[in-house]
């Protein structure tokens, strides 16, 4: 019986000191964190948006934008985590939307640019963590198709035909999974546009 109590208090400390060490290394790094997400943010604002400086959108309701998307089953796993205002020359010229999907092995979170009149400026990656050699091509072979698309879809679709239409974005080669939830996620990101942004423009 004090064999059973003195382990039991010995894994009692064990856990207690594993426990603070954990939390003191979880606030040292949480500021540097933050630093380098809002860095990665940033960045990927300036590439889905050149040339415009951002400021926050005070109308953005995350409820309402997870309510509109749940609508429609091909958003299942998009969210729409915040958007900016893309300032050119001083006066508003879109939108930067940051947008997370579920892809094949992990989330994938990018900025999706809106111009005012609803067309795709572009989209940045931030963060991604699929299959190397096949999701992870996303920024070579997907992140171009989506480059200044000067046509206002309803929505994008996905081919594995090598369609030229701009409208269709070919899917990377084994990672179809990846394909869709970028695309499912600017598809995403112009519904809020066309329901939501488009009204205060």
């Amino acid at each position: 019986m004090k064999d059973t109590v003195k382990n039991a208090l010995i894994l009692f400390v064990i856990t207690l000191v594993a426990g603070g060490l954990l939390g003191t290394v979880y606030e040292v790094t949480k500021e540097p964190i933050r630093q380098q997400e809002m860095i990665a943010e940033q960045k990927a604002n300036a590439e889905a948006y050149p040339d415009a400086s951002f400021e926050e959108f005070e109308g953005f309701d995350r409820e309402k934008a997870a309510g509109l998307l749940a609508e429609n089953d091909a958003f299942a796993g998009v969210t729409i985590d915040d958007v900016k205002v893309a300032m050119v020359n001083g006066r508003k010229d879109g939108y930067a939307l940051r947008i997370t999907s579920m892809g094949y092995g992990d989330k994938i979170t990018w900025i999706l640019g809106v111009t005012g009149d609803g067309m795709v400026n572009g989209i940045s990656l931030i963060s991604i963590n699929e299959t190397p050699g096949l999701g992870m091509n996303a920024g070579r072979v997907l992140v171009p198709q989506f480059d200044d698309v000067k046509i206002p879809p309803a929505h994008f679709t996905v081919t594995k035909t090598a369609d030229t239409l701009p409208e269709t974005v070919d899917a990377i080669s084994g990672a179809t999974i990846t394909t869709r939830a970028i695309t499912n996620g600017v598809n995403a990101g112009l519904l809020y546009y066309e329901q939501v942004l488009k009204e205060v423009s």
